[in-house]
């Protein structure tokens, strides 16, 4: 029978591995959504609203963990270690590092009340950390995690950090160039999209940016920036932007390339025809 330290124990470590499942599914959703790959079949504010969610869900168990070791009998956890880091006399780097990530996701999540104040450009740069403060806690766990010497947990964490290093690399602009480099040698035409914004309609909510940052960018003026023309490879990011854009103050247009006009009739085109002279007649024939 387990004693009063172990059970202790037993809900912290419970309690923390699903805080860590849940906040690599926030990290790994918002890697998603920055992808564009939810928005075909799945409205705007459902999918940010799952993100959020589960965001919050897991940084509440992660405060339940961290202070369900203030509750061990005789633990070597003080309540100055769950806030300064770095103070912890045993566990100084492991329990150090994931008091940042903490800290680190909660500002994360705080900035999301002051997204308009700060523009969408600050705040999408100030959201990035969410990516480092993930790594912190991997390596919290890692290091801290008493738990850690099957094979089969480390293993799992590993992996779940190299899916979401994966997926992080997939959204980088030079993976974006890449891969419009790539596609442009694969034989693609050069035809563009004509986009234009309504200055009067546009809000300036920032989610064409979210989903076409090379094309859409939020000034810190409060201003819009946009390209004018697009290539057609960046068709289907272009058109999600348009999707989501709350005042629909977005237009699309395509460049012809060829001009097609409708046949006409042959008298229409020719004119009248004359009439085939019949042979002529000579003097005395009847």
């Amino acid at each position: 029978m387990r004693n009063a330290q172990e059970s202790v124990h037993l809900v912290a470590a419970t309690v923390g591995f699903l805080s860590l499942f849940l906040l690599w599914l926030a990290v790994v959703w918002g890697l998603v959504l920055r992808n564009g790959w939810a928005q075909s079949r799945i409205r705007h504010a459902t999918v940010y609203g799952i993100h959020q969610t589960v965001a919050l869900l897991g940084l509440c168990l992660a405060a339940v963990h961290a202070f369900a070791q203030l509750a061990v009998p005789g633990g070597p956890v003080r309540f100055v270690d769950t806030l300064v880091p770095f103070t912890n006399r045993f566990d100084r780097l492991g329990i150090g590092v994931g008091v940042i990530a903490m800290e680190l996701m909660l500002a994360c999540a705080g900035s999301v009340l002051i997204q308009r104040r700060l523009g969408y450009t600050r705040w999408r740069s100030l959201h990035a950390f969410t990516y480092v403060a993930f790594m912190f806690l991997v390596g919290h766990v890692l290091i801290s995690g008493s738990d850690m010497a099957s094979p089969v947990r480390w293993g799992a964490v590993l992996a779940a950090w190299l899916a979401t290093v994966v997926l992080w690399v997939t959204t980088t602009s030079w993976y974006a160039g890449l891969r419009q480099r790539l596609t442009r040698r694969g034989g693609r035409s050069g035809e563009e999209i004509l986009v234009n914004v309504d200055g009067n309609r546009c809000a300036r909510f920032g989610f064409c940016e979210h989903e076409a940052p090379d094309v859409f960018a939020l000034r810190t003026d409060g201003r819009l920036s946009y390209r004018a023309a697009v290539p057609v490879e960046q068709a289907a990011e272009v058109i999600r932007a348009v999707e989501v854009c709350p005042a629909r103050a977005i237009a699309l247009n395509r460049i012809p390339t060829t001009v097609l006009t409708q046949q006409k009739e042959q008298s229409e085109m020719t004119g009248p025809q004359p009439v085939p002279a019949g042979p002529r007649r000579r003097r005395g024939d009847r």
